[in-house]
Formats: C-alpha cells, structure tokens, sequence
C-alpha cells in the first residue's frame, strides 16, 4: 500500500509576518510582568504554529491568549498605554492573522495578494487605533480610584473585536 503525499507548497504571505510582529507588541507591553510574559510568549508560539498548519480556530484561541495576557498585565504593574498596545496587538494578531489564512484558502499560491493584505492590514489598524483611542479618552475621564475606566479599557477591546470580525 503506496502512502499518497499531499504537496501544499502555500508560501507565507505578508499577513502571516504582520501577525507574529503583532504578537511581538502584546509582548513588549506586558513586560512588567512574568506571568504574564510567559503567558504572551506561549500565546505568540500558538499563532505561529497555527499560521503553519493553517488552523483559523486556533489563530483566535492565541489571539484569546495574547489578550488574556494583556488583561493580567493590566491588574498588575502594566499602566493604561502598555493595557492599550497589548489589547491591540492581540486584536491584531487574530484578526490578520485569521484573514492571512482566509486568503491562503480563497487565493492560489501563485495569485500576489501582497496589496490587499497590506490594505486589510491598515484598515484593521485604523480601526483598532480609533477603538484604542476611545478607550484612552474614557479610561483618562474617568474618576480616579474607581473601576470605571478599567471596564471601558476591556469593553473597548471587546468592541474592537466585533468590529474587526465584521
């Protein structure tokens, strides 16, 4: 019995390197923080390693995971500017990262996405940043010492990412 070999020889695309370069962000934002930096580092593996198997489900699992590592910086040493890059990082990760594979699967290999990629890439960016700067102006208006400004942070993250998945 001849073992038949599947050849799929898709080359990385510019969303696949936009993705993990995201996840780098979500990183440099959590510094403070052990936990949470192996937290992110095991996040940025589980993209990575999504983007070469080509697995949409996992992508949004390390993009869930890069998130959570935001969200535990930010009740520990992280400030409310490290809290925004690392949300947005995260939000990133998944959302191009998912759109990198839906291209893989809609494009052949030989089609040059590169244009479309990098557009999708500023759109996502433009939004995120706009969402990011809500959040700053809400969480900087709000009273001192309260949780306010800590819920609009997270529900500007979560608003990012039903923008972003439409």
């Amino acid at each position: 019995m001849a073992v038949r070999r599947v050849d799929d020889r898709r080359r990385p695309r510019v969303s696949h390197g936009l993705a993990v370069l995201a996840s780098f962000a979500v990183l440099s934002a959590v510094q403070g923080s052990t936990v949470a930096v192996l937290i992110g580092a095991a996040g940025g593996l589980t993209l990575a390693a999504a983007l070469v198997r080509r697995s949409e489900p996992t992508v949004v699992f390390a993009g869930a995971t890069l998130f959570a590592a935001t969200v535990l910086a930010g009740t520990g040493p992280a400030g409310p500017e490290a809290v925004l890059v690392g949300a947005f990082g995260a939000v990133l990760a998944a959302d191009v990262g998912t759109f990198a594979l839906g291209i893989d699967r809609d494009a052949d290999a030989a089609v040059a996405t590169t244009r479309v990629e990098l557009l999708h890439a500023v759109g996502s960016a433009s939004v995120a940043t706009l969402t990011a700067g809500v959040g700053y102006v809400l969480f900087e208006s709000a009273p001192t010492g309260g949780s306010l400004g800590v819920v609009a942070l997270l529900l500007g993250g979560v608003v990012l990412a039903a923008l972003l998945r439409e």
